[in-house]
């Protein structure tokens, strides 16, 4: 019994520094209208709501399980993904256009804080510019491979309509964040 006890605390103990080191994936919209939104874990539904003004944020928290944060400018029709997993210290990552590409005429892209980390080669932006209808950085058919990875204490922001009017600063004490956001000001 005492040896499950110590067991489990090691194991507790060598988990906390991933969890502590571990970012957080960010959506802002500078589209200047409504994006709808939807956080979904593996086998998980959830349904279409506005993506609040201040965007949102989302704590890498569950290890092994794959979210799609599905975005689309209407409650229903195609959508495309901001996709990402947390294992082993690292987060993958993209953007997946398998459902749609609603936001073709306005572009996206996706920004790791830690971008060009050493011993991570594809740890990059994703970045899908505005007016292609097929964006080849990101997942278009179900068998390409266009997964970046990058130490999990990245931050991840996908900002739709990167050249949009509607910029904000959401505020996130990242400070490779703030200087990433510093560029669409």
């Amino acid at each position: 019994m005492l040896s499950s006890a110590i067991t489990a605390a090691v194991t507790l103990l060598s988990l906390a520094p991933s969890v502590l080191a571990a970012g957080t994936a960010h959506v802002v919209n500078n589209c200047g209208s409504t994006v709808y939104f939807a956080s979904v874990a593996q086998n998980v539904g959830a349904s279409m709501k506005p993506l609040p003004a201040s965007g949102y944020s989302q704590s890498y928290s569950q290890p092994g399980v794959g979210i799609s944060i599905k975005l689309a400018p209407n409650a229903t029709g195609s959508v495309t993904q901001f996709e990402f997993t947390w294992s082993s210290g690292k987060i993958a990552y993209d953007i997946s256009n398998i459902d749609g590409n609603p936001f073709a005429k306005q572009g996206m892209e996706l920004t790791p804080s830690m971008a060009g980390a050493s011993g991570y080669p594809t740890c990059q932006t994703v970045s899908c510019p505005a007016g292609q209808s097929t964006c080849s950085a990101a997942y278009n058919n179900p068998d390409d491979v266009r997964t970046m990875v990058c130490p999990d204490a990245s931050d991840l922001t996908f900002t739709l309509c990167p050249g949009g009017k509607a910029k904000r600063d959401l505020g996130f004490h990242n400070a490779a964040h703030r200087a990433h956001s510093r560029q669409f000001k």
